[in-house]
């Protein structure tokens, strides 16, 4: 140990270790008694901070889980009702299919009907048109053997003879 008086009532300890570790003890036990206080405040203060930093965070995590709940139940809702819509949409689809094949089957029929129809009536035309020439060219060929008989002088008057002969009153 290693001593420096300057008088003989106080002296020095030039020892470093001895002198820190004196130091340290006197700061200390003014820290404790003067600001251990102050220190168990702020320590309180900390830990009353961090007490409710961790029970808002907990109110939170529970809250975000609530949240998340209901989103999954609405997820699975929404599954529901989508599968529903699909099914749904699937017997309309084929409710509107085998209607319009029902549809498509009775215009078919409708039009080969109507089909048969205008060809009797084309086939009753052409009958109709070919009977009428047919008549035409009869009387048209009766007309002129009908005119070249009279065009001679001797059927002529047969003729008018034979006219007399049946206007005239028997008696």
């Amino acid at each position: 140990m290693h001593v420096f008086s300057l008088s003989e009532g106080v002296s020095f300890n030039t020892d470093v270790f001895e002198t820190n570790v004196l130091n340290l003890a006197v700061v200390l036990y003014f820290v404790f008694t003067a600001g251990g206080d102050a220190l168990s405040e702020a320590l309180d203060r900390r830990r009353q901070r961090v007490i409710t930093r961790v029970t808002s965070a907990e109110e939170k995590y529970n809250a975000a889980q609530e949240v998340l709940r209901k989103a999954q139940t609405r997820l699975a809702d929404a599954k529901l009702q989508a599968s529903s819509i699909r099914s749904e949409g699937n017997a309309t689809v084929q409710q509107v299919m085998n209607f319009v094949a029902l549809q498509s089957q009775d215009e078919l029929a409708r039009l080969e009907e109507l089909k048969i129809s205008t060809l009797a009536v084309a086939e009753q035309k052409a009958t109709n048109q070919t009977q009428t020439q047919l008549v035409t060219l009869a009387l048209a060929k009766a007309s002129k053997k009908v005119s070249s008989r009279l065009a001679s002088q001797g059927t002529q008057k047969a003729f008018v003879d034979l006219q007399i002969k049946i206007l005239r009153p028997k008696a």
